[in-house]
């Protein structure tokens, strides 16, 4: 007799480091849009067989002031009902040279070609776009505001149902950045199977909050799942 699937709707958080930069064509004029070309950088290499500009992989559009989440909730609703592309759009922040941009980052497009129409749409709904300052490029902090579609495999283990090869497992407590990248580190260097993007991020459960670690890895199952969690869970104090 086969188990049921357990499937779990969340909202929650992400926070992950990416090396981001700023995208001069295929944008409105005078608009702000970066873009990850290596959106996993702990797993070297993952677009090394893709051409670069076969399409966007991470977009972000850069917003001229915070709007909510329900504001850019219902923007990405309207436009989903017309678009050409099932894309996927979360809500966000940027930090980069000590600067925090909001953000509206963009996934699933199928060309460059659609971030102009893309752009348009939300300036349709009332989403105004920052003007594009010079050229900017480096490592970024990046927060996500997230929608997740989680199976449980196991208590507090997780793969996501929306994003292809991205898996979670709860952590006992909140982690700063900097002991989270320590940790990471430790880990790698620590194990045999170390080839994982990480990002941490939590969500919300129960009337409370539940801490997480995001991992990606095109390979990922359920013993590479458990296998990360046991050597992060023997780190964390």
């Amino acid at each position: 007799m086969s188990t049921k699937k357990i499937i779990l709707q969340r909202y929650g958080n992400l926070l992950k480091q990416e090396s981001l930069v700023t995208m001069q064509d295929k944008i409105l004029p005078n608009t702000f849009v970066l873009e990850a070309p290596e959106p996993f950088p702990g797993y070297f290499g993952y677009y090394s067989d893709i051409p670069s500009d076969s399409k966007p992989l991470y977009i972000y559009l850069v917003l001229k002031k915070l709007y909510t989440l329900e504001e850019v909730t219902r923007a990405t609703q309207n436009i989903k009902r017309y678009f050409s592309a099932d894309f996927n759009a979360a809500a966000g922040t940027v930090h980069l040279y000590n600067k925090d941009y909001h953000v509206i980052r963009v996934r699933h497009l199928d060309s460059f070609d659609q971030i102009i129409d893309l752009q348009a749409g939300y300036i349709d709904e009332g989403i105004e776009f920052k003007k594009k300052p010079k050229n900017l490029e480096g490592q970024a902090i990046i927060r996500l505001k997230k929608f997740f579609t989680l199976e449980e495999i196991e208590e507090g283990v997780y793969f996501d149902l929306d994003e292809k090869d991205h898996g979670y497992f709860t952590i006992p407590d909140k982690l700063g950045w900097k002991y989270f990248e320590d940790l990471t580190i430790k880990v790698k260097h620590n194990w045999d199977f170390s080839k994982f993007d990480a990002a941490i991020g939590h969500i919300h459960q129960d009337f409370g909050i539940v801490d997480i670690v995001r991992v990606y890895n095109p390979n990922i199952d359920r013993e590479y799942l458990l296998g990360v969690r046991k050597k992060y869970l023997e780190r964390i104090k």
